[in-house]
């Protein structure tokens, strides 16, 4: 009954659309199917006068309901997947790198529409991406992750302003400049990626951290804070920074 009453509250937009809905469900059915396993609705007229809302929400028409995806594009169908997490009225929704298999242009077009039914439905997004510049457009709230670990925490400005982490540094320079000119200044990170499963020990970034000491791989740094709300896990992160505060 837990789990039942947390997936109503927490839905889940899935990275390819085309592998996420089924190609024997008509758009209607599939974007019914959370109110009718979680008995949502009390009878059919309920069920596709919500199925209706949701379908408008994301821009979708009437009579885009009665097709089978394999009829629309890939943002088309991105949009049937966001109208099947919204159905249930969740609080919480995760998109696992929810644009990451479309077009640039048809990106821009679902983040937001993202952005949109945030605000109009007052939602929390957890947005899983590897895309610096969707992070930056889509975040308030930025978490970096190394080998399943936080290195580094922060709201989305400060992180762009002031990247502390020495991995959080190398993957914003690694950030393609719009200048033809500019040849890149992009950190090349040297060293092994440690396997997820054999994690080395300490710091889980010493291997390929140009900045590691002997106390880096003994001991595995905690998320400090700075009192700001900007958290980071390094031993050495103060001392790296004092030559850019001066």
């Amino acid at each position: 009954d837990q789990l039942k009453d947390y997936r109503k509250r927490a839905q889940l937009i899935f990275q390819d659309p085309y592998a996420a809905l089924s190609p024997r469900m008509t758009v209607r059915d599939i974007i019914a199917e959370p109110l009718e396993v979680m008995g949502l609705t009390k009878n059919r007229q309920e069920t596709d006068a919500r199925v209706r809302e949701i379908a408008a929400k994301c821009r979708l028409n009437l009579e885009h309901l009665r097709r089978f995806p394999h009829a629309f594009s890939g943002g088309q169908r991105q949009r049937i997947s966001i109208a099947r997490a919204l159905v249930s009225a969740p609080k919480f929704i995760v998109a696992d790198e929810s644009v990451a298999a479309l077009d640039v242009s048809i990106q821009a077009d679902v983040l937001n529409l993202l952005k949109q039914i945030q605000s109009d439905m007052g939602l929390t997004f957890m947005f899983i991406s590897h895309d610096l510049s969707v992070v930056a457009h889509t975040c308030d709230y930025v978490a970096v992750m190394y080998l399943g670990r936080l290195v580094e925490t922060a709201p989305t400005r400060k992180l762009f302003a002031g990247p502390r982490h020495p991995y959080t540094k190398a993957l914003f320079s690694a950030i393609p400049s719009l200048d033809p000119d500019d040849r890149g200044s992009a950190q090349k990170l040297t060293g092994e990626i440690p396997s997820p499963t054999n994690q080395p020990s300490g710091c889980k970034f010493h291997t390929r951290c140009p900045f590691a000491i002997d106390h880096c791989k003994q001991v595995e740094p905690k998320l400090e804070t700075d009192g700001t709300g900007h958290d980071v896990a390094c031993h050495r992160w103060k001392e790296l920074m004092a030559p850019q505060a001066a």
